[in-house]
Formats: structure tokens, sequence, C-alpha cells
């Protein structure tokens, strides 16, 4: 692959003037069916909120929708960024203009011919404000476009969007974005048909509904038990022989495990709480690169943690280097995190948060002005899975230990706990960032005020503005800088939230399985999987 696809090289081509981008993509012109009763089953954590995958926003939805759908581009496991449904596209001398050429062929799983319309109507009902889409922040940078997802523009004819004919769709951007070719390989910018959204209504995504793109066709759903994908008769890329997906709704680790060893699984992930000497096949223990950050959050408009001094004693209280208790001995001693931006990434740093310092966090309580006569309770909200209640307790623990504060913890099935998320109940709540598209902007523009993902109620006009300029800086070290002076205002002055450590990918992989593909971004592809009988 060449330079060009280098997360600095591509951007550094963009200078050269228009430029073709034209290499093998995602889904090829081989047509390999599957043979019939291949099966391959991994787990997921929870019931999605949801399958509309403009309003999806969560790991448990990715699982299922990398393999419904597919986007403009893709993003391999080398972060490099790769044609998908578009099969080259074309950037202008001044960045800011990009043209992509679909691929001729694709259909969508009814039959129907892909057309750069359906992207127009994605990324249209993306932005509208009744779609309550967390992600429409992602589509902000082009022309027009949060000026009519805010209301202010009516007409979506004037947002930088349009379908030239059927197969070519141009996208102005209203400033040169050194990261935006990634944003099109995420989910919420998958294309959708108008006609079946139309027709069905809030019930278009569900089974025998759903028209997609991807390998995988949607077949049935049994509600806190399991979803079941078939091979996409339509589907014209590359793959390998499977002919059915399931994926199996299981909170509880230990089961997931019992149902692996007794191959009635194919994968398990995110496996950080099981204990290695439980594997039977050694062979089968896998660890994949992942570009998260786990944190813990505030809500910061709830008494008492909208005093920030109780926020900087809750930081300097916590101390990461007892994390190897609570997390899994596969791990040994986890990386415990300093900066938001994990590691592997521009504007990541060893130097930057508040560090354990339990005599300083007393002194912040003190001088807070709360009412300390009596023990302070916080409400910490969090999923009910092994791994994120072993967190809380141990959070729990923390802030009794060192500044006598007691709390409560709410643990909850996952669909309720993203729905009590979006209510704002809790004053402190469990949370990661799992990045979106390999650049640190994915990172810090969650905490962005237009942010959908930003669940803090914490907005800033000063961080914004260093985030929009760091966005247009081509020399990276002057993004670093201004990365830094980003994570020093969430972490620092006004602690919006505290990581808590870097996790790795941890999985278990069937050996009959073969080509299991689970990117840096947590994206699982299974359209090259082979199973052996």
């Amino acid at each position: 692959m060449s330079s060009l696809f280098s997360r600095e090289g591509w951007r550094a081509g963009l200078f050269w003037g228009w430029i073709v981008i034209s290499c093998v993509p995602v889904g090829g012109s081989a047509d390999v069916s599957p043979s019939p009763g291949r099966t391959f089953s991994f787990r997921i954590r929870g019931e999605p909120e949801t399958l509309d995958w403009n309003r999806a926003h969560s790991p448990v939805e990715a699982a299922l929708l990398m393999n419904l759908m597919e986007g403009l581009v893709a993003i391999d496991s080398q972060l490099q960024v790769i044609p998908a449904l578009a099969e080259s596209w074309e950037v202008a001398p001044d960045r800011k203009t990009y043209t992509f050429k679909l691929r001729a062929g694709v259909r969508w799983s009814d039959g129907v011919e892909l057309k750069a319309k359906d992207f127009i109507y994605s990324w249209k009902r993306l932005l509208a404000p009744m779609t309550v889409a967390s992600y429409a922040y992602f589509l902000f940078d082009i022309v027009g476009a949060q000026a009519f997802h805010e209301g202010k523009v009516q007409d979506f004819q004037q947002v930088g969007v349009k379908a030239l004919d059927d197969r070519t769709l141009e996208v102005r951007l209203s400033r040169p974005v050194a990261h935006w070719i990634s944003i099109p390989a995420f989910w919420v910018t998958f294309p959708m048909r108008q006609d079946v959204v139309e027709k069905y209504g809030s019930g278009w995504e569900a089974p025998g509904r759903m028209v997609n793109l991807g390998p995988f066709s949607l077949v049935s759903h049994e509600f806190g038990s399991k979803f079941v994908l078939k091979s996409n008769p339509h589907y014209s890329g590359p793959r390998g022989n499977l002919d059915t997906v399931i994926a199996q709704i299981i909170p509880d680790d230990d089961e997931a495990f019992a149902r692996f060893e007794e191959h009635k699984l194919d994968l398990l992930t995110e496996i950080s709480k099981l204990d290695l000497k439980k594997v039977k096949k050694k062979s089968e223990f896998k660890v994949f690169s992942h570009l998260k950050t786990a944190y813990l959050g505030f809500l910061i408009n709830k008494y008492p943690v909208s005093q920030v001094k109780l926020r900087r004693a809750i930081a300097m209280s916590l101390d990461r280097s007892q994390l190897s208790g609570p997390l899994s001995p596969l791990q040994g001693e986890p990386q415990s995190a300093s900066s938001f931006v994990p590691p592997g990434m521009l504007g990541y740093s060893k130097e930057l948060g508040l560090s354990f310092n339990p005599v300083q966090a007393q002194k912040e309580l003190r001088s807070s002005g709360l009412d300390l006569t009596r023990p302070i309770q916080l409400e910490y909200l969090l999923p009910n899975w092994d791994h994120s209640v072993a967190i809380g307790n141990w959070i729990r623990d923390q802030l009794r230990k060192n500044l006598g504060i007691l709390v409560k913890l709410s643990p909850m099935e996952n669909k309720l706990f993203r729905n009590e998320l979006e209510l704002h109940g809790a004053p402190m709540f469990d949370a990661s960032w799992t990045a979106d598209y390999p650049d640190p902007d994915n990172f810090l523009s969650v905490f962005l005020g237009a942010s959908g993902n930003n669940r803090s109620f914490w907005k800033s006009p000063q961080y914004d503005q260093i985030l929009e300029k760091a966005r247009e800086e081509s020399n990276p070290k002057r993004r670093e800088i201004l990365y830094w002076e980003l994570q020093l205002i969430l972490q620092e002055r006004d602690v919006v939230m505290v990581p808590l450590y870097y996790e790795s990918n941890l999985a278990l992989v069937s050996t009959r399985a073969k080509n299991v593909q689970l990117n840096p971004l947590d994206f699982l592809y299974l359209r090259s999987v082979d199973v052996l009988p």
C-alpha cells in the first residue's frame, strides 16, 4: 500500500492538487458463495438500543452494524483508509471538496441498486433535529450542516452534499479538516433507503423490513437472547464460507466463557475479568490492539459534583496504580491512564492529569464549601457487566477510604443504562471511549458543546475554539500542543472527567475460525471468516 494511505502520508498528499484514490475495495468483484450450514457465533453484552445506524452510538450495536452495512470507505487493521462502497475519490487542491465515485453494480439486499441519493437521504436524516442523533456533529464540517441541524437553515440543498449523478457524490467542507476522509467509514454515515424508512416508520430496522448492503442480513431477533444473520445473496464482495452469524446476548462473563468452552461460541471479546488458567487451549487467547480509554464521567450541573473542587478531590483520591485488583489477571499490571487520548495517538502524554494525592484531595474537599458534617453521598451509574461492576466497586472503595465519600452503585442492563444516561440522573457514571476514526480529534470532540456524545452538561467556548483550531492545523507538532492544552482544560482545570485506564481488546477465538478481523477501532468484520466443520 502506498504512502499516500499512511496517517500523515495521505494528508500531505492532499496538497498535490486533485488526487484520485483507488485500490482494492472492501467489497470487490468476486462472488464466493458460502458453504451451506457454516455458522459463526459471538457474544454481545446486552440488547442494542437500536439498529437504526443514524442513531446507534455504542459498541453493542457496532458489532452487528459493521456486518450488516458498509460505508463509502473502510478502515483496515493498520488504520488505513481504503475504498468500500466508493471505488475511488478525488480531493480538491483546497482540501475542501471530496468527490466519491460509487462502485458499479452494488445492490441492496432486496436487489435494488445503490445510488448516491441514498447517502443524501441518510445524511439529511442524521442531521435532522427530529432524529436526535448523538453523532450528528460528525458531519458539522460540511458546509451548512450544523446550521441545518440547529434549524437555522431549512433547505437541505444549502448543505454541501450533492448527488452529481447516480454514482457520484460530492461533499463540500467549510474548511480543510485533516482527518475528514475517515468520517465516512463510521456507521452513522452509511447510506439508507428513503422508501423503506417511510414505508415502515420507526420499525424499519426490524427483521424482514431492514434492507442492507453488507455481507449478512438480519433475519431474526429474540429479545434478550440473540440476533440471527444470514448470508446476503446480493453482496458482491469476496467473503468466507459463513452462511449464518449468531450474536448471542450474554451479559455474564462466566456464562459466556462456559458457552465458549462448550463450543457454543466462536468468539468471545471483552474478557478482562477472565482468569487465563481457565482457558483450556492457550492458542485461542488473542490480544487485539484497541484505541480505548475508560474514564469516570461527571454530570457537572448535578449537586454536589457541580463543585469543581469536589471533582478535583475525587480525581486525586483514585490510586490508579491499584487497578490491577479489579482488572484482569490476563493483563497483568494494567496501564493506568494519564491523558484522555490513548497511547499510539498524537496528543497522548504521561504527564497529563491530576496525580494520586490523598492529602491534597482532602484539602480540596475541605475548601469546596460543601457541608462536611455528614458524609457526602453520590450515585454512580453503570452497566451490570462484571467488568464495570468491578471497577465501580473499586471507585466506591477508593472514595470511602481516601475522602469518606459514600458511593451508591446503580448497575443496570445495558439498554436501561443508556436510557438513564440520556435522562442525566446520576452525578457520576461509568464511561469509556473507543476511537471511531484514528485521530485524537475523535476523543476530544466528545466534549464539544454541540456534541451529542457530551453527557456531562459541560460547555466551554474556549475549548471549542481550540479544538476547531487544531482541526485546521496541518503541522503535527502544533496540533499536538493544542491537544495537550485541551486535555489540561478537561482533566485539570475543569475536571470534567477522570481517565482511569487504557484497555486492550482481549479475546478468545475458536481454533475452527480463521481470518477473524477486529481492528483497533473495535470494528468486527466477519466477511472474510472461514470456519471448519
